[in-house]
This record gives structure tokens, sequence and C-alpha cells, in this order.
């Protein structure tokens, strides 16, 4: 094992080297990663001491997969395993569950599920007017918290 010692300005440049077959024998195979100092300081603060996000247990947290389920499923029609969805249903979870999280839970709501909120919003799909309307009250409500 080898100790490597970073200072501000220096590269950690890695090689890695791998074996694969292929039909026409074995061939060497050398891939290479470099990382500035300054990116990989920045990288280790944002983890914190858990090296997960600060948020991932809070009911916001759980309100965005819900988000994130949801969308996927009213774009495909179906959910990941390929069963079919009544959107009505699936969005009436999604707009219940928000109903059921208090404001102060909105700060925990990702960039991401509100991101994928507005793009139901703003692309053509197959929600009814009256649906997008209670979306842009559900954002305008995240937003002013």
């Amino acid at each position: 094992m080898s100790a490597v010692e970073l200072r501000p300005g220096d590269v950690l440049n890695i090689v890695w080297s791998s074996v694969q077959n292929t039909p026409l024998g074995r061939k060497e195979v050398e891939s290479s990663f470099s990382y500035p100092y300054d990116e990989l300081l920045v990288q280790l603060k944002a983890k914190g001491r858990r090296g997960g996000r600060r948020n991932s247990g809070t009911e916001g947290a759980r309100f965005s997969r819900l988000v994130a389920l949801t969308v996927n499923a009213i774009k495909k029609g179906t959910w990941s395993t390929g069963a079919k969805i009544d959107r009505d249903v699936v969005y009436g979870k999604m707009i219940k569950r928000f109903g059921e999280l208090d404001s102060s839970e909105y700060a925990n709501i990702t960039p991401n599920a509100k991101k994928s909120i507005t793009y139901l919003i703003q692309k053509k799909t197959v929600l009814r007017m009256a649906q997008k309307r209670e979306l842009n009250s559900m954002l305008e409500a995240i937003h002013a918290s």
C-alpha cells in the first residue's frame, strides 16, 4: 500500500490497468483519472462526517423519492416493473402525501423533485389542467417556505 500526499495545486492521477478477454485474445486496457486537489477537497467537505446527505431520513426527502417514482410512472404509464398504472390514482397519492407534510419539511424537498414537478407542469403530459394548477400551487408553497 502506498501513501499519497496532496497539497493545493496538486493533481491526483490514478491509472487503472485491467485485462479483458476479447474474441481475438487478451487485451490490456488502461484507464486514467485525474482529480485536482481543490475538487477533492470540495467533495470531501460536502459529504460531512456521515458520508451522506443530512436530509436523507426526513419526510421531505421521502416525499422527494415518491415524486421521482410518480413522475417516471406518469410519463411512461407503467411502474419500473412494467406494471400498468392508473395515472389519476398515482397522482392522487402524491398529492395526498404532500398534504400530510408539515410546512417545515418543504425545505428538505430536493431540487430534483422540484424540477420533476415543474416538468409535469410544463410538458405535454397526460395530466389535466386542474392537476397542473394543483402542482403549481404545490411548487408555490414549497418555494414560499
